[in-house]
């Protein structure tokens, strides 16, 4: 399951930085982020059948870290200016992101407790 996650996650985030800045000279600086966790998530993915969870823990951990960053950047234009037309909309699906990351790393480190034997 969290390697399917990991997958549709993933894509989501490529198809939203393709959406975003395809076509735009400012694809490469500013969607370099997103696609570097978008392929962290797929590689976790893609060793877990070898290596157990562990991977998840280092993609959902950037996935997060990515997640928390346009959170707090959000939130401070909201509450500081110029506020974003969608702000509001922003930080709610920031939250969930954040939410749905931390389930994830979570859920990681049930399955290394369980695959190293220590639950």
């Amino acid at each position: 399951m969290l390697n399917i996650l990991a997958c549709c996650v993933a894509a989501l985030l490529i198809a939203g930085e393709v959406a975003r800045f395809g076509g735009s000279v400012r694809f490469v600086p500013m969607a370099l982020d997103e696609l570097a966790v978008a392929a962290l998530l797929l590689w976790a993915a893609w060793r877990s059948r070898r290596d157990g969870a562990v991977w998840h823990l280092v993609g959902w951990g950037a996935f997060c870290g990515l997640s928390l960053v346009l959170l707090v950047e959000t939130a401070d234009h909201q509450m500081h200016g110029p506020a974003k037309a969608a702000g509001p909309a922003y930080l709610v699906i920031l939250s969930a992101m954040f939410g749905l990351g931390a389930g994830a790393i979570g859920r990681a480190l049930r399955l290394c407790r369980v695959h190293s034997g220590q639950q």
